[in-house]
């Protein structure tokens, strides 16, 4: 089995960083627009509060890392990156 050198370790570290950074965008983009869509909710005389707000935010969020998490790994699959985490257990290859 070959040793893994630095420069495989930090593209690595790099790479798992930018997945995060994809996600983590979406979840703040998703926050926005969820605020935005509570804003307008209010204004057109829907009164639901902070709670009200807590909740658009939160679920839109959600979706939005979801989406974000779900592009993020199309376009790292495309690249040849793997996506599956690496598990010392599961099915033995033959080779």
């Amino acid at each position: 089995m070959a040793k893994k050198t630095k420069k495989d370790d930090t593209s690595a570290d790099a790479a798992q960083r930018s997945r995060l950074m994809v996600v983590l965008t979406g979840v703040v983009l998703g926050a926005v627009w969820g605020t935005l869509m509570w804003g307008l909710f209010e204004l057109l005389g829907r009164d639901t509060g902070l709670r009200g707000w807590a909740y658009l935010a939160f679920t839109v969020a959600m979706l939005g890392g979801g989406v974000a998490a779900f592009f993020g790994a199309t376009g790292a699959a495309r690249r040849g990156e793997r996506i599956g985490p690496r598990l010392p257990f599961g099915r033995k290859r033959d080779g």
